[in-house]
């Protein structure tokens, strides 16, 4: 992640994303998460605001390997699950066709 800065632990609502932990919290309780999700969340979080083309997300979290988009996509879709996104109106993530952001 050359030219990034990483937040140590980014907070969105009732969340901490814990990077150096490699975990996520809410109110304090870890909540799991695979991997590459995880990995995929902190690239998010940490440009919040942005939209990330798909191939992006895709090469820095996969760089070493070659995937298909539906392996993203699974990664992707469970963020918001785990976040609760649309409850209580709260949103943290978004998708617009192609591309995704935090």
């Amino acid at each position: 992640m050359s030219g990034t800065v990483v937040r140590s632990k980014p907070r969105f609502g009732p969340f901490e994303l814990s990077i150096g932990e490699r975990a996520l919290r809410h109110d304090g309780h870890a909540l799991p998460l695979e991997d590459r999700t995880l990995d995929i969340l902190t690239y998010l979080a940490d440009r919040p605001g942005e939209v990330i083309a798909k191939q992006e997300s895709m090469d820095h979290v996969w760089s070493d390997v070659i995937v298909e988009e539906g392996g993203l996509r699974v990664h992707v879709a469970a963020i918001p699950r785990t976040l609760g996104d649309g409850r209580y109106n709260n949103r943290y993530i978004a998708n617009i066709k192609g591309r995704h952001g935090v």
